[in-house]
């Protein structure tokens, strides 16, 4: 068993559990639907390019990654996609699925993030009424595979979990606890905006380890992905400093084809940043 936990603003303390240990699909390529590059090709033609990482099976369909690039080689997008009707058939086990998605070469080159590690919790996850609906975690690492699944238990690397990021290197609005309060295992620390108010059905989520930041994390619930207001489009909270030299990403954004019924989450409106 995985732990994540995290105690919010306000005195209000949240303890939830992250069953994430006992079910890890292997990445699987499907070999050809193009309904996701249709859907996305249409839309932006002629004005960029779209490239795709590989299709990993969920349950009776699939996700994939994918990332736009103008025609001078700016990253304008990059996100996740489902395939159709994918909601329809999720798996519905008592454990959480993980996913390992990868990003095409491009998207590595020109943006920080290495890969997405996804996680479809069918029955959520704790505390009772705040985070125990059916969700996705779509975490966007800029750190390896290998890197990130290095990561222990909180107790096995307390000083690399509590070692958090200078000032400036996250958002002045987000938090953590203290003390391993949102350490999980494979991931690492994770910080919430002071803002959020439970029940949660969309949230953005930064993530950081020894001393660096590490992922960015949009967390959706199946409900609002069916029934809210989409599209949705947001500017999110942003660091002062930067780590790399690269593209950032400043919107946050999920919508839905309403003909194919398949779903989008992703990060745009890159701006160019220098390390510091």
């Amino acid at each position: 068993m995985k732990i994540k936990s995290c105690i919010l603003k306000g005195g209000l303390s949240l303890v939830f559990l992250l069953f994430l240990g006992c079910s890890k699909e292997s990445i699987e390529e499907v070999q050809t639907n193009t309904n996701l590059d249709a859907a996305l090709s249409i839309k932006f033609r002629g004005t960029s390019n779209t490239f795709y990482g590989p299709q990993v099976k969920l349950g009776q369909g699939h996700v994939r990654t994918w990332i736009r690039i103008s025609k001078d080689g700016v990253p304008e997008e990059i996100g996740i996609a489902t395939s159709k009707n994918l909601l329809d058939h999720l798996p519905s086990g008592d454990d959480p699925v993980q996913l390992v998605l990868p990003f095409h070469q491009k998207a590595r080159e020109l943006t920080p993030f290495d890969h997405v590690f996804f996680d479809w919790n069918p029955h959520g996850h704790e505390p009772e009424g705040v985070f125990t609906v059916p969700h996705f975690d779509v975490h966007f690492y800029m750190t390896s595979v290998a890197d990130r699944e290095a990561i222990p238990i909180y107790p096995d690397a307390m000083a690399q979990f509590d070692n958090y990021p200078p000032a400036g290197y996250l958002p002045s609005d987000y938090f953590t606890p203290p003390a391993g309060g949102t350490a999980a295992p494979q991931m690492g620390t994770h910080w919430l905006p002071v803002s959020f108010v439970p029940p949660f059905t969309n949230i953005l989520i930064y993530g950081s380890y020894d001393g660096e930041v590490t992922f960015i994390e949009p967390m959706n619930t199946v409900d609002y992905l069916r029934n809210g207001a989409l599209p949705f489009s947001e500017a999110y909270s942003q660091p002062t400093k930067f780590a790399k030299t690269s593209y950032y990403p400043t919107v946050y954004n999920v919508y839905s084809d309403t003909k194919s019924n398949q779903y989008y989450i992703s990060l745009s409106n890159f701006v160019h940043r220098d390390a510091e």
